[in-house]
């Protein structure tokens, strides 16, 4: 499995194409919750004064993504806006601080992070959530944030995340944790298929 990176971590990220020209930096991180994968970036100009652009970046033209930049193979990668954020999905799409549910109704947290694999895939592994009590039992004063395996996600909307309620075993507290977690969650999927 590649690194693994917070979706907030990837904003400010510079766009940089093979031939070492930053051309833009991330704005934000676009992601289809169905499918599980990055669509694209929304992008800013470079520079403390830069305001967005008006072009995005799609996941099909991302040579690699790292922690320290987002290679593309030269500036005609970027593309107008609409292809990477249409109005109604994007609105679907959203995550951060949507209630997330197992699919046997337990309430378990809160979305902070969306947690994506680095390099070309765009694979969303994962989610970064404040802890519910149902979850992490302790003092309710201090918020518990844990990394849960996505699984395949039933459901998503601007008001709830649908997790399958096994993904809840394999919960981890820091993210170099949270990449042997996933290997056991996705080992013992695959076991359990027909």
């Amino acid at each position: 499995m590649n690194e693994l990176l917070a979706a907030r971590s990837l904003t400010t990220l510079p766009v940089v194409t093979l031939g070492g020209d930053a051309v833009a930096q991330i704005k934000d991180t676009v992601f289809d919750p169905a499918a599980g994968r990055i669509t694209g970036f929304t992008l800013s100009g470079r520079g403390l004064l830069s305001g967005p652009l008006k072009q995005s970046l799609p996941w099909s033209a991302v040579h690699a993504l790292g922690p320290y930049a987002v290679m593309v193979r030269d500036a005609r990668a970027l593309a107008d806006t609409s292809v990477v954020v249409a109005r109604r999905e994007a609105q679907q799409g959203r995550v951060l601080h949507a209630k997330v549910l197992t699919d046997e109704g337990a309430e378990v947290g809160t979305v902070l992070d969306v947690i994506v694999e680095s390099g070309t895939t765009g694979r969303v592994v994962g989610f970064r959530i404040a802890a519910g009590k149902a979850l992490v039992q302790g003092s309710r004063r201090r918020r518990h944030r844990v990394y849960v395996p996505r699984g395949e996600t039933l459901a998503v909307s601007g008001r709830a995340l649908v997790i399958p309620a096994d993904a809840i075993r394999f919960v981890a507290d820091d993210l170099p944790a949270f990449v042997a977690r996933i290997g056991a969650f996705q080992a013992g999927r695959e076991g359990t298929a027909p």
